[in-house]
């Protein structure tokens, strides 16, 4: 025999020997830890609401989705990619506090003026390369009522 035989044999008699003397533990005292896993009744952040001042409409959220299936006028194999067109705007401080609500509800945020058009400007979410991820972009929106968000493809 060679020495691996020895070191299997060496190794077998090691864990017979250990299993019989080492009592294994119960799973009682894995679990005795004294940790509270009940769920705290209290608000964590009771301003949160206040703040964003939002409530959700669901008649809006269904008729922007609505507008999304019936805006779309060239052949989908055709668009590259989508966006989703949340408001048109006149006044820039408008635009700007509504661009910083969706920034800081890390959504993709930009703005484009409006051809033809003196002081319009439209804000728009995206682009994304598939339309799924929009509509996900746009099901995520559907809480803020002042918005009546759109998708459509991205120039």
């Amino acid at each position: 025999m060679n020495n691996l035989h020895y070191i299997l044999i060496a190794l077998l008699s090691l864990f017979i020997i250990l299993s019989l003397v080492i009592e294994p533990k119960s799973f009682d005292e894995y679990f005795d830890f004294d940790i509270n896993t009940t769920i705290p009744e209290e608000v964590v952040h009771p301003n949160l609401q206040e703040e964003q001042k939002t409530t959700f409409d669901i008649e809006a959220f269904f008729s922007a989705i609505e507008n999304q299936e019936t805006e779309s006028a060239k052949p989908i194999e055709s668009i590259t990619g989508w966006t989703i067109e949340v408001e048109e705007y006149d006044d820039k401080e408008a635009l700007m506090n509504d661009f910083k609500i969706l920034k800081d509800r890390d959504f993709k945020v930009y703005i484009q003026y409006k051809n033809n058009e003196d002081n319009k400007f439209i804000l728009y979410v995206g682009p994304t390369m598939d339309r799924d991820d929009s509509s996900k972009n746009l099901a995520k929106m559907s809480d803020l009522t002042k918005f009546d968000p759109k998708i459509v493809p991205y120039d």
